[in-house]
């Protein structure tokens, strides 16, 4: 044991050589040299072949991390309900852990054994005394058993408290998981729809949102989009079915689009922000040939014609002026057509009333 001082000794040496001065440079993480004596110790006294010692086990692959934390601000009072996602975000604690796999995930085994050590190292991490202070929320598409019997395995049961939401306890933390299908069918939950399978496989099933879901949806949709193309500055951030995540809101955009009144959809909009990006035939549509024809002149009137198109667009007046010989120039449709338009005006005419004469005098 006389080892131990020289080691101890030799530790808080390196400890204060390998400490840098604060003016801008880092400070050398120096790991202490008790580690080793106690795996040594441990390897002398286990019975040979049947254990092995691990010193400083690496228990993550990558960084630790949770999906979201909520926290409570420090404010006096108490803060306002929410209308919207009440099934996720009713009833927080001053800080709340989100657990979320998307529309593409399942919950598995380890999903619940990584929650419990999310909130621990959380008290770790934010120097929480209290673990009363926080709660964990799971945001799924889907409860699956393996899940539910790896919660029942740490000592925690799931109980139904509505349409797609489950209450329950893991440990001390109390724990609420969302089941995002069935859950955006409720009244205020419908934007959760934006985070389902439906939402990969059948963007336009989305409910009909209200006009304050509407306007989180177009704010959603402006975030998505800033993901695609990020401002300059900004780095790209690399999304999980990035292609299929911006299909399916710009398909459910369209649907939202569709499902709007006429009116209320051009309400405000000036005429050339009305026809923008309409095809011909949609600007054309509803109106009489006089409307279609208004403000053009002869020459716009018959671009693109042929003669014969030319012809028939002629008014009666002046298809009556073309001499018989001209008329037997054109095909044999067009001069159907021209007869039958001269023949149906010739019988609308009146009919000239006749003078009568005055009666011969003797």
């Amino acid at each position: 044991m006389v080892a131990l001082p020289v080691m101890a000794k030799a530790a808080r040496a390196t400890t204060k050589s390998g400490t840098r001065s604060p003016q801008g440079r880092r400070r050398v993480r120096v790991y202490t040299a008790w580690h080793p004596v106690l795996v040594a110790l441990l390897e002398h006294v286990l019975p040979a072949g049947w254990y092995q010692c691990i010193s400083e086990f690496q228990l993550a692959r990558e960084p630790l991390r949770v999906d979201l934390v909520i926290l409570r601000r420090r404010r006096r009072g108490a803060p306002p309900r929410p209308s919207l996602l009440t099934s996720v975000v009713g009833g927080l604690a001053e800080h709340t852990l989100v657990h979320f796999k998307g529309p593409t995930d399942e919950l598995e085994r380890d999903d619940a054994r990584m929650l419990l050590a999310y909130a621990l190292q959380y008290l770790v991490v934010a120097e929480i005394e209290d673990p009363a202070s926080v709660a964990l929320r799971v945001l799924a598409p889907r409860l699956t058993p393996r899940f539910v019997e790896a919660l029942r395995s740490l000592g925690c049961a799931l109980t139904p408290t509505g349409p797609g939401t489950h209450e329950g306890r893991l440990c001390v933390f109390p724990l609420r998981v969302v089941e995002t299908v069935p859950a955006n069918a409720r009244e205020g939950d419908h934007l959760l729809y934006t985070v389902t399978p439906g939402m990969v496989a059948d963007p336009g099933g989305i409910p009909a949102l209200s006009p304050a879901e509407i306007a989180v949806f177009w704010e959603l949709l402006e975030h998505v989009e800033q993901l695609r193309r990020p401002l300059p500055g900004q780095r790209k951030r690399h999304m999980k079915d990035e292609k299929r995540v911006v299909e399916s809101f710009e398909k459910v955009l369209t649907r939202l689009v569709a499902r709007v009144p006429p009116k209320q959809r051009l309400a405000g909009l000036a005429p050339e922000q009305l026809l923008a990006g309409l095809a011909p035939e949609q600007r054309l549509a509803g109106l009489a040939p006089e409307q279609r024809l208004a403000g053009l002149t002869p020459e716009q009137r018959l671009a693109g014609l042929t003669e014969a198109q030319a012809v028939l667009a002629l008014p009666d007046a002046m298809l009556r002026a073309l001499s018989a010989d001209y008329i037997a120039t054109l095909p044999p449709e067009t001069q159907a057509a021209v007869r039958k338009r001269l023949g149906a005006a010739s019988r609308q005419r009146p009919a000239r009333r006749r003078t009568p004469r005055s009666p011969a005098r003797g």
